[in-house]
């Protein structure tokens, strides 16, 4: 077979699992991303009405108020993501965020001694195992909590557990 029809016939399998993805993303995906923020705002507002909070819900999260405390948990979207700004005071400020747990991907091979033609089926097959791992993720979508510096938890409680203590 010629490289280039190995080449078209990969690109065909990845656009197809890349749509396959598209169609997951909003029918599964994103009703549950929906689901997994509400639980976390959820928790959150329940943690600090309980220590004494007085709450109040906004389009894009809640603010929280204690004597001169103020609390202010702000959602931003991207894409396969959502991003919470959690600020207290103006003075300290930190993100965390609700991502799509996808397998790691295996890391592309390296290789110094390739023809163009095989580093570029290289390529392709990487990308191939990319939209695989993507589609993997979709059909049965579990989430994790990351913050900026990249520390994971495995739910909305760990989350709350440890911002809000």
């Amino acid at each position: 077979m010629s490289n280039f029809k190995i080449l078209v016939e990969k690109q065909t399998e990845i656009d197809t699992i890349y749509q396959n993805c598209d169609d997951l993303i909003q029918s599964t995906v994103t009703p549950k991303l929906d689901a997994e923020v509400d639980q976390f705002l959820q928790l959150v507002e329940q943690h600090l009405t309980e220590q004494g909070f007085n709450i109040t819900q906004t389009s894009t999260g809640l603010i929280a108020h204690f004597k001169k405390a103020v609390i202010n948990v702000d959602k931003h979207s991207k894409h396969l993501e959502q991003c919470f700004f959690i600020n207290l005071n103006s003075y300290a400020e930190d993100q965390v965020s609700i991502v799509l747990d996808i397998s790691p991907i295996m890391l592309p091979k390296i290789s110094n001694q390739l023809d163009g033609y095989t580093d570029i089926i290289e390529q392709m097959t990487d990308k191939l195992k990319q939209a695989k791992s993507l589609e993997k993720a979709c059909t049965n979508p579990k989430f994790l909590y990351k913050t900026q510096s990249n520390k994971v938890f495995q739910s909305a409680q760990e989350v709350v557990d440890h911002y809000f203590q």
